[in-house]
């Protein structure tokens, strides 16, 4: 069974450290991590990883709190495809 994440990318550490506390708190569970190469066109972009059951309750809860956040992605194993949001 292919397991399947969403990467929710941030424009910093900082961000993606806040996005995940406020996630944290909503009772996801969540992952800073760099970006996959390829996924931004700057060199350092970080990302949180969800997994796939808590997407729409994660912009929600990131939505209530104010919190910006850039481009999502569903990731497949190595294989990383851009979510029309």
């Amino acid at each position: 069974m292919e397991v399947v994440h969403y990467l929710i990318i941030c424009r910093s550490l900082t961000y993606a450290q806040r996005t995940a506390k406020i996630l944290e708190r909503a009772g996801i569970s969540a992952i800073v991590m760099k970006a996959p190469a390829g996924l931004s066109d700057k060199g350092c972009t970080y990302c949180v990883k969800i997994s796939e059951r808590w997407l729409s309750q994660a912009l929600t809860a990131l939505n209530t709190a104010g919190m910006s956040y850039g481009k999502v992605y569903i990731s497949r194993g190595d294989i990383n495809t851009e979510v029309q949001l």
